[in-house]
């Protein structure tokens, strides 16, 4: 075998279980994300349960702590969130270039691109899990600040909850379009560059 024959049966070789690797990563982020989002709405069940014990509605220093305690975690959840999206994002263009260059049509090249085709193109991409995450956390975060707050002001808790849904939502939807049209498209270029430096 030549060293040229040698040198691209190891870097196929490199390249397969770097590959390899990488899918046992990903699902198991993607499998991590997907519990943790699926809890969260049942384990927020317990706030409408607080909110309506006796004691909560003499006494509001309980409510306001359980609700300020809540929002903490669901923003530190969300926080953790969205640095797992933007992870996993990466690993799906870095899964993406090693299929390419294994010549595989794998998971990450023939994955769909949120409901494109159904809905218009701009927006279908962004139908993923991402916006499930966008709509979830920042509805739980609400929800939770309107048990702390209700007990000072229903109308203004209210008000309050849903101008927090709305920021989150829109926080959301600028991350999600900002992964899908800068911060993908720098990392696969920068992918791009490094194997022609490689080559």
């Amino acid at each position: 075998m030549s060293i040229e024959h040698s040198g691209a049966a190891m870097k196929s070789g490199n390249a397969k279980t770097a590959y390899e690797t990488l899918c046992t990563s990903y699902h198991n982020i993607d499998d991590f994300r997907g519990k943790l989002l699926g809890f969260l709405p049942l384990a927020t069940g317990g706030i409408f349960l607080l909110a309506e014990k006796d004691v909560l509605k003499t006494d509001h220093v309980p409510a306001l702590s359980f609700g300020i305690f809540g929002f903490l975690i669901t923003l530190g959840l969300f926080i953790f969130e969205l640095y797992g999206i933007r992870k996993c994002t990466h690993l799906i263009i870095l899964g993406k270039h090693l299929e390419h260059q294994l010549g595989i049509e794998g998971q990450f090249l023939n994955r769909p691109d949120g409901l494109e085709g159904f809905l218009p193109w701009g927006f279908a991409r962004l139908i993923s899990e991402p916006m499930a995450s966008g709509l979830i956390y920042p509805a739980v975060s609400a929800a939770w600040l309107y048990l702390a707050l209700q007990g000072l002001d229903k109308l203004g808790a209210g008000l309050f909850a849903i101008a927090v849904l709305v920021l989150g939502i829109v926080a959301s939807y600028r991350y999600n379009n900002w992964l899908l049209k800068t911060d993908g498209p720098n990392q696969m270029r920068r992918l791009e560059h490094t194997t022609k430096k490689v080559d």
